[in-house]
């Protein structure tokens, strides 16, 4: 219930600060700056504030505030926002698939046959002079 409560402060907050902001009456070009009036500062008097200046500060600061109030695990509960879903199940991936028979190097495939490498078979296959 305080969360909904805050939630809505929040929200009425940023349109009365939004409202206020563009309610207020523009300042001079930079222009008038330089070639206004010696006795005013550059920005204004600062002794006076008009209402919307102090409506503008208020809800500024109540916008900061509640900002930092609904940012607080207490008040929205103790998760993240990232622990809030359930963790995926990693898929196990299949074992792959592997050769019925795997050839060695230098060694003949299982269809053709063997040469014949002994010394024996080398010295018969050899013409005799």
């Amino acid at each position: 219930m305080l969360t909904y409560t805050l939630y809505g402060l929040f929200i009425l907050a940023c349109i009365v600060l939004v409202v206020v902001i563009l309610l207020q009456p523009g300042k001079s070009g930079a222009g008038d700056l330089f070639s206004g009036s010696v006795s005013s500062t550059a920005f204004g008097p600062r002794g006076t504030a008009s209402i919307l200046s102090k409506i503008t500060i208020g809800a500024a600061a109540a916008f900061m505030l509640i900002a930092l109030t609904l940012s607080l695990p207490g008040i929205t509960g103790s998760q993240s926002v990232l622990q809030s879903t359930e963790a995926e199940a990693t898929p196990t991936p299949a074992p792959a698939a592997s050769p019925v028979a795997s050839i060695a190097p230098g060694a003949a495939p299982a269809d053709s046959p063997a040469p014949n490498t002994s010394p024996a078979a080398s010295q018969t296959a050899s013409p005799t002079k």
